[in-house]
């Protein structure tokens, strides 16, 4: 992850696993998290700002090659997809 964005976090394993999110939304979700915003919250309500940076992370993710587009689609848990 070239971006230092990116790379400044390394979220638990079975965070992701257990809300059901794909571990590139995961590896966002940690990349954009403060003590104001903690991962929880913006996995669970993220603002429409939050959901526009994480999409734009998993599309860099995947630009360097931290993760494979597969179907295009990244499981966010009960709130949906991300659809690239």
């Amino acid at each position: 992850m070239s971006n230092p964005i990116c790379s400044t976090v390394v979220p638990p394993v079975c965070w992701g696993q257990i809300r059901q999110t794909h571990p590139a939304v995961v590896q966002a979700i940690y990349a954009l998290s403060s003590e104001e915003r903690p991962p929880a919250l913006i996995w669970e309500a993220p603002t429409a700002a939050e959901w526009q940076e994480v999409a734009e992370l998993v599309v860099e993710y995947i630009n360097d090659g931290d993760f494979t587009l597969d179907s295009g689609r990244f499981a966010w848990g009960p709130l949906g997809t991300l659809r690239l």
